[in-house]
C-alpha cells in the first residue's frame, strides 16, 4: 500500500508539472497539441514517472537524454539550481524542434533524482519544411548537451543566441521558461515527497518499481498464444504515401 502511495503521489507530481507547461507555455504546440512530456528518473536516469497525457516516443527518449547528460557533463560538475538542455537529434528525440531540458534534483549534497521534459517548439530554425532538410545542420540551430541555467544564474549569452535564430523568439523562448518551471516544480514536489516519507534516496524504491514492473510485462507477454501477428499503417508522406508492416512470432 505504501509503495501504490509514493508511486501514486510520483505520478501526481509529473502531471502537475504538464498542467504547469499548458498553463504557462505561449504556444499551442503545448497548451493545445500536447506536443512535450514531462518525466521524473532515479539518479541513474531510469524513468520513475511520466505525465499521463505524455507521447510514447518522448517517453522512451528522455531517460536516456538524462543519461547522455550524466555521461557528458558528469554528476561531479552539477549543483543545485542549474538547469540542463539540449535538442542534439541523437541524443534528444530525433529532431532539432525538440527541445530536452533536465534538472538534478538533490538531497544535502547528493543527486537523488532528474526532473526532464521534452517540449516541440514552434521554430528553431532553419527550413520551414523540416522534411526537406538533407543535412542535420539546414534544420535550424543545434543545442548541445550544456547548463541553460548554471547555479541558478541564466547563461544569457546562450538564451540572446537563440532569440536570434528563431522566426518566433517569443514563443520559442516562452515555451522553453515554462518547460523550466516544469521541471523546478517536479523537483520541489520530490524534495517534499522525501521530506513526507523520511526518504534520504530513491534508489530503493525505484528498484522495487522495476522488478515488479518487468515481473508484471513478463507475464502478460506469457499469456500471449503462440503465433504470428501482424500490423500495417499507411502514412501521408511528401509526395506519397509510405506503407510500414511488421510481423512478431511468439513461441
Amino acid at each position: 500500500i505504501l509503495l501504490e502511495v509514493v508511486w501514486t503521489r510520483m505520478i501526481s507530481i509529473v502531471d502537475e508539472a504538464a498542467k504547469a507547461i499548458v498553463r504557462t507555455s505561449f504556444s499551442t504546440l503545448s497548451n493545445e497539441a500536447n506536443d512535450f512530456a514531462c518525466v521524473l528518473t532515479d539518479n541513474r536516469g531510469f524513468s520513475l514517472a511520466q505525465n499521463s497525457g505524455s507521447i510514447p516516443s518522448f517517453i522512451a527518449t528522455l531517460p536516456a537524454t538524462v543519461r547522455h547528460f550524466i555521461d557528458e557533463i558528469g554528476y561531479d560538475k552539477l549543483e543545485p539550481g542549474d538547469i540542463l538542455i539540449t535538442n542534439d537529434p541523437w541524443k534528444g528525440t530525433g529532431h532539432l524542434s525538440d527541445v530536452c531540458l533536465v534538472c538534478p534534483i538533490f538531497r544535502g549534497s547528493q543527486i537523488v533524482a532528474f526532473a526532464a521534459s521534452t517540449s516541440h517548439v514552434p521554430d528553431i530554425g532553419g527550413r520551414l519544411r523540416a522534411m526537406e532538410s538533407r543535412q542535420v545542420f539546414e534544420e535550424g540551430v543545434q543545442i548541445p548537451l550544456m547548463k541553460i541555467i548554471s547555479a541558478g544564474k541564466t547563461d544569457e549569452t546562450l538564451v540572446k543566441l537563440l532569440t536570434q535564430n528563431v522566426r518566433t523568439p517569443e514563443q520559442t523562448i516562452g515555451d522553453i521558461w515554462a518547460q523550466i518551471s516544469a521541471c523546478e516544480l517536479m523537483q520541489d514536489r520530490l524534495q517534499r515527497l522525501m521530506d513526507d516519507y523520511a526518504l534520504d534516496e530513491i534508489t530503493t524504491l525505484a528498484d522495487e518499481l522495476f522488478d515488479r514492473a518487468e515481473a508484471a510485462m513478463r507475464k502478460v507477454i506469457s499469456d500471449v498464444p503462440d503465433g504470428t501477428y501482424r500490423y500495417a499503417i499507411d502514412t501521408d508522406g511528401a509526395e506519397e504515401t509510405y506503407h510500414f508492416a511488421v510481423a512478431v512470432t511468439v513461441k
